[in-house]
């Protein structure tokens, strides 16, 4: 079943968690976007607007409750150090990837207690239940639950008079109530993942109804790809799990007025601009539009970047124009984003079309690129219908119109004298207004004139994209359309957050 105005009553989780939508569980943090248990991953996860961070506890040989998910912290830390065996001294001075260090159980509930999440606590080691317990109580944070595999460690917590929400997790494979083996909970945990290559089929109507009866709550596995969170969100569940919480929200557009979002230079903020990384999660958030541009080597070759030298968004340095495909495919494009992006390469204008073919369009920037290879390149992809252009080159831009009437092209306000004069220069469909320099109130011209409006915005601040967005523009390109799905598709997780004030948290986080 979903969260209750009871449930929420009875555990004292904050009321503005009714918001009609399953919790979005960040697992170990946004681990795809951080290292996996860490500050930094759960300061993403925040930023992202998930209401809970999953975490794992074990005990140090000295009783401190440390947050990791492994004994053994080989594959965490490169060391050989087990949190059994080692004090908390000795585990502190592990150096983690991206400046990262393991955290003690009392610093993440300090850091949701200042940003509104709640922990969803996993039990790792014997006797680390009980400690999680008390520290929580210390805090004053009741936003939490406690849950094992083991069913015995949850157990001996509701005997020993545990007021927070109990849960099992539930392995692959096992039939959830002869695994409770009749433990007093209050959560069923479905790990599943790898039952199937479908496991939302698991999740029978029988089944379910069976929950619904026994008064569960159901937390649905770490679950990242799209067509199976697309089906889990159907069901009446508390919380779905994901390295990537962003997916757990996909865009809605307001059926009154829908806005189609484009994303500027796809997901910078979680990933390295114009990489295929950057476009697959727009895409796989249902945004409309990935914004890239285009330039083209020195064999002929057309590829995604922004810059004409490589240095800034690459290992390397040099021309794009002065270098051959197979030079710029061996530059890393993602090292310079985040540790965890190294290996990112800077993709052809063929590989970004393939990866959002029927599942979103492309905004092209042509920055420099011959009209006839680039509309070649798109023709091939069979992707012209799905794209639009724009260049500061107005001599460009009307040739790509004479060799492709049927494309669509934009023309930005501020180049022009009038939003007319922007429609008529090449006889563009979309006039772009940027919200720093243009009149936004000149966005209604473009209605009477038969064309979308577009506002361009950079704004990463809540209230100030609130604003920019009353506009009601047919089109948005933005540097946080996380946000913007926030604010229009899911307002009442945006009043949870800011009773929260997690407005201090911006992009410099992520």
């Amino acid at each position: 079943m979903t969260l209750t105005r009871e449930w929420l009553e009875r555990f004292g989780w904050p009321a503005t968690l009714l918001t009609g939508h399953p919790l979005a569980v960040a697992h170990r943090g946004a681990s795809d976007h951080a290292p996996e248990n860490t500050l930094k991953a759960f300061r993403v996860a925040a930023d992202l607007c998930s209401e809970m961070w999953e975490l794992d506890v074990r005990l140090s040989a000295d009783g401190v409750c440390v947050v990791v998910h492994d004994d053994n912290l080989t594959r965490v830390a490169r060391r050989g150090l087990r949190v059994s065996e080692a004090s908390w001294d000795e585990i502190s001075e592990l150096r983690l990837p991206e400046g990262q260090r393991i955290p003690r159980l009392e610093q993440v509930i300090e850091l949701a207690k200042e940003t509104g999440c709640g922990l969803y606590i996993e039990i790792k080691s014997d006797g680390a239940g009980p400690v999680a317990w008390e520290l929580l109580k210390e805090a004053g944070l009741q936003f939490a639950c406690l849950a094992s595999f083991n069913v015995g460690w949850v157990r001996e917590l509701h005997q020993l008079g545990c007021e927070y929400p109990l849960g099992v997790l539930v392995p692959a494979g096992m039939e959830p109530f002869t695994y409770l083996d009749g433990a007093e909970v209050d959560i069923v945990h479905l790990c599943w993942r790898d039952a199937s290559d479908a496991p939302h089929e698991l999740l029978t109507s029988e089944l379910m109804q069976r929950f619904q009866g026994s008064g569960h709550q159901i937390v649905i596995w770490d679950e990242d790809r799209r067509e199976v969170v697309d089906a889990l969100l159907q069901q009446p569940v508390m919380g779905i799990c994901s390295n990537r919480p962003e997916l757990l929200k996909p865009y809605r557009p307001d059926p009154a007025h829908p806005v189609d979002i484009v994303c500027h230079r796809g997901a910078n903020a979680l990933a390295p601009e114009n990489t295929l990384e950057a476009a697959r999660i727009c895409a796989d958030q249902r945004f409309q539009y990935v914004e890239l541009d285009v330039r083209t080597t020195t064999d002929g070759e057309l590829v995604v970047i922004h810059d004409a030298d490589v240095k800034r968004t690459s290992d390397g340095s040099g021309l794009v124009i002065d270098m051959t495909l197979e030079q710029i495919k061996s530059l890393d494009a993602g090292g310079w984003f985040r540790e965890g992006s190294a290996g990112y390469r800077v993709p052809t204008l063929r590989q970004m079309l393939d990866l959002v073919r029927g599942s979103a369009g492309l905004y092209i920037e042509v920055k420099d690129a011959d009209p006839v290879k680039l509309l070649d390149v798109v023709s091939k992809a069979d992707m012209l219908g799905q794209c639009f252009f724009w260049g500061y080159d107005i001599g460009k831009m009307r040739q790509i119109r004479e060799l492709a009437p049927e494309a669509v092209l934009m023309a930005t306000r501020w180049m022009y004298t009038s939003v007319r004069e922007a429609v008529a220069a090449y006889g563009a469909q979309i006039v772009e207004f940027d919200a720093e320099k243009d009149d936004l109130s000149e966005m209604s011209e473009c209605e009477s004139l038969g064309v979308r409006s577009m506002i361009f915005s950079k704004q990463h601040q809540w209230d100030d994209l609130e604003t920019c967005l009353s506009f009601r523009p047919d089109l948005a390109n933005l540097d946080r359309p996380d946000r913007y799905k926030i604010l229009t598709s899911y307002p009442r997780v945006r009043q949870h957050f800011q009773a929260s004030n997690q407005d201090q948290y911006t992009r410099a986080v992520v």
